[in-house]
């Protein structure tokens, strides 16, 4: 039981709802891709990726889900009465760095996983707030050396937009057309380079 006056912090930075992974999971099949899920059950924080991306039984890609809420965490204020005072914040001053923080973090774990780059690098990127547009972090997401492509997925509640935003440099776009076989302009909306 909490005391009068107690601050409760929920902090959802880096969890990720189980729809979002699930609907990752999904996308992938769509498209045709073997999708194994990877565990290390020896690690409480497991610093693997999410998937294991297979195209007729060979490894092609490992894929990182992380996801944004439209709050990093929320503070809840008990009070003497029995009512409580709810905010809502963000770790980082600007979307911008919501973003990116997510994304260095999905580096970390791609590289940790798929060191020798012998597969592509993907980080799909689930976004829950409604202020925060792809367009706006495209070029910063373009620059980051580690992840090959970014498949920007728009949450409208608990669904994604089936088609997502794909945010890749010119070396990523390669890897996704000749390694994955992904036509972008036929299958999937490309990022504009500007």
């Amino acid at each position: 039981m909490k005391r009068s006056g107690e601050v409760d912090t929920e902090m959802d930075d880096e969890m990720q709802p189980e729809y979002d992974l699930s609907s990752v999971e999904q996308f992938w099949i769509g498209l045709g891709f073997e999708v194994e899920r990877i565990t290390e059950p020896a690690l409480r924080f497991s610093k693997a990726p999410d998937f294991l991306l297979r195209r007729h039984g060979t490894a092609v890609a490992v894929c990182e889900v992380k996801s944004m809420g439209e709050f990093d965490y929320t503070v809840k204020v008990n009070h003497a009465d029995g009512s409580f005072t709810e905010t809502q914040h963000n770790w980082r001053e600007s979307n911008r760095e919501r973003v990116l923080h997510r994304a260095d973090r999905a580096m970390g774990q791609l590289s940790y996983w798929n060191g020798d780059h012998a597969l592509v690098n993907i980080l799909a990127f689930v976004n829950h707030d409604p202020r925060v547009r792809s367009e706006e972090i495209a070029a910063a997401l373009r620059e980051m050396k580690g992840i090959d492509a970014t498949f920007w997925f728009d949450a409208k509640g608990n669904s994604l937009e089936p088609v997502p935003v794909v945010v890749a440099s010119e070396a990523g776009r390669q890897w996704l057309e000749g390694t994955m076989n992904l036509l972008l302009e036929t299958r999937l909306k490309q990022a504009s380079a500007a």
